[in-house]
């Protein structure tokens, strides 16, 4: 059964090509953390609290590159 939070990361997927973007669920606080790394960067370079976030994020470290 897919969850809202699959259908937005496999949304975030497709919009930000260049990047490994995957989430995190923190059962102990339960919610969803956002994470991203460009792709071949080792580490999650953007850990965001929602999808919203992590596109601004993305695109902050698109043009500061």
């Amino acid at each position: 059964m897919r969850t809202v939070d699959d259908e937005r990361l496999e949304a975030l997927r497709t919009m930000c090509l260049g990047w490994d973007v995957w989430t995190v669920t923190l059962a102990t606080q339960r919610r969803t953390v956002w994470r991203a790394r460009p792709k071949g960067t080792p580490v999650a370079t953007i850990n965001a609290d929602s999808p919203e976030q992590l596109i601004a994020e993305i695109r902050e470290q698109e043009t500061s590159r």
